[in-house]
């Protein structure tokens, strides 16, 4: 079969309020459960960080979104920590899988990812673009 370049989609919208919420009663505990050590070094855990952790929230859900095929089990959505924002020295977000959420985009053909972040009016929202070499006629 001939190869064919797919485009993959994932959006996401969250609450800021429900982060910071989940932040102020849980702490380091709830933090560390989604999000990896250099998101969190560059977001911090102090109240102000609840709208940036919530955009990089947001780009986890919309990556999970764009990976999960009809066919996957509820059971093989990969771990947050899996799914990661970094952030270059200009700003600029760009994502990184690790393990799980790697293999699951490398059974789908994924090679390249591409994130907007936004956060205000108490949202951080995410789109996350993945260009996927498939096999014509398969998405």
């Amino acid at each position: 079969m001939n190869a064919a370049l797919g485009i993959h989609v994932g959006t996401d919208i969250e609450s800021i309020a429900d982060v910071a919420a989940s932040l102020d009663r849980w702490g380091e505990r709830y933090a560390r459960r989604l999000f990896t050590d250099d998101e969190i070094a560059d977001c911090g855990l102090t109240p102000s960080a609840a709208p940036r952790l919530t955009a990089r929230f947001a780009a986890k859900e919309a990556v999970i979104k764009l990976l999960a095929p009809g066919d996957r089990p509820a059971d093989a959505v990969p771990r947050w920590r899996s799914i990661e924002v970094r952030t270059a020295p200009n700003g600029a977000p760009s994502m990184i899988l690790h393990d799980e959420a790697a293999d699951q985009a490398a059974e789908r053909g994924i090679h390249e990812l591409s994130v907007s972040l936004a956060h205000a009016a108490g949202i951080g929202t995410a789109t996350v673009v993945a260009l996927a070499q498939t096999e014509q006629g398969r998405a």
